[in-house]
């Protein structure tokens, strides 16, 4: 019974561990945030983030990995709520390295078009 205990005990502390592990974001500047604006390029719903393709109006293409499936889903975001073609506003954390064009930890994106917009309630 011990045994099964601490083995159970051990199997669910190495899962939470691989969970929160899951990111590394110290390449990013967690605290900041920048935003940039664009026409989405390409959106992909899919495990273990949704990512944004974004063309700025300088013709910069940026990545943005937003939440999981189901965070999003919480906050009423679904396959249908953006598409390629929507300019968009997106505040997120900008990456240390200024060559990387790639925005994570989005804490808001908005449609100025008919004023939809998400706001991050939980962290990644």
């Amino acid at each position: 019974m011990t045994r099964t205990l601490i083995a159970a005990t051990l199997a669910t502390l190495v899962g939470a561990g691989q969970a929160a592990a899951h990111h590394s974001y110290g390449a990013y500047y967690e605290k900041e945030t920048v935003s940039i604006e664009g026409t989405i390029q390409a959106i992909r719903f899919a495990n273990p983030h949704v990512v944004l393709t974004l063309r700025t109006d300088a013709a910069d293409v940026y990545t943005l990995e937003w939440q999981n499936l189901i965070q999003l889903r919480h906050g009423n975001v679904g396959p249908d709520s953006l598409k390629a073609g929507d300019r968009v506003i997106v505040i997120g954390s900008p990456p240390r390295d200024p060559t990387s064009h790639t925005i994570t930890l989005l804490r808001e994106v908005q449609r100025p078009a008919d004023g939809w917009r998400w706001r991050r309630t939980t962290r990644q």
